[in-house]
C-alpha cells in the first residue's frame, strides 16, 4: 500500500503534493476552530473567537477559502461554510443571553450589551476579511439585533466579484 501511495505522489509531482498537504493543514485549524464555536459551553466558544479572527485573516487560509468558494464544491470549507458556522455561533450566544435571568444588576446588563456588541463586531470583522479576498462581500443579508429580547440573527452573505 505504501508503494502505491508513493507512486501516486510521484505522479502528482512535488507542487501538487505540497498543495494537498498545505490545503489540509491551513484549513484544518479553521475547521476545528469553527466546530469549537458551536460548543455548548460559552467559555469554550469564547476561547475560540480570537483564534477565529486570526485564522480568517491568514493569507494562506484566505487563498484556500477563495479557491473553494470559486469551485462551488460543497465538500470543501469555503467562505459560505465558515459563515454558517458563524451563524450558529451567533444563535448560541444570543440564545444564551435570551434565556438568562432578566432581573439582574446594571453591571450584568452592561456586560450583556457588551457581549452583543462583540458579536456584531465579529460579524463586521468577518465581512472585512471576506472583502480582502478576491470575493467581495457586500454585506450580510438580514442581520438584526433586538436589544429588548436579546436576539440577533444573520441571514446570508451577498457577494460580487472584485473588479480586475
Amino acid at each position: 500500500m505504501a508503494v502505491i501511495f508513493s507512486l501516486f505522489l510521484q505522479t502528482l509531482g512535488e507542487d501538487a503534493c505540497s498543495e494537498i498537504l498545505t490545503m489540509s493543514l491551513a484549513l484544518n485549524d479553521l475547521l476545528i476552530c469553527c466546530r469549537q464555536l458551536e460548543h455548548d459551553r460559552a467559555t469554550e466558544r469564547r476561547k475560540e473567537v480570537d483564534k477565529f479572527k486570526r485564522l480568517i485573516q491568514d493569507p494562506e487560509t484566505v487563498q484556500h477559502l477563495d479557491r473553494h468558494s470559486d469551485s462551488k464544491q460543497g465538500k470543501y470549507l469555503n467562505w459560505d461554510a465558515v459563515f454558517r458556522f458563524l451563524q450558529k455561533y451567533i444563535q448560541k450566544e444570543t440564545e444564551s443571553l435570551r434565556t438568562a435571568k432578566s432581573n439582574v444588576s446594571a453591571s450584568t446588563q452592561t456586560s450583556r450589551q457588551k457581549k452583543m456588541q462583540e458579536i456584531s463586531s465579529l460579524v463586521r470583522y468577518f465581512i472585512k476579511c471576506a472583502n480582502k479576498s478576491k470575493k467581495h462581500c457586500l454585506g450580510v443579508m438580514e442581520y438584526s439585533f433586538n436589544p429588548s429580547t436579546q436576539e440577533a440573527e444573520a441571514g446570508g452573505l451577498v457577494y460580487k466579484e472584485h473588479p480586475g
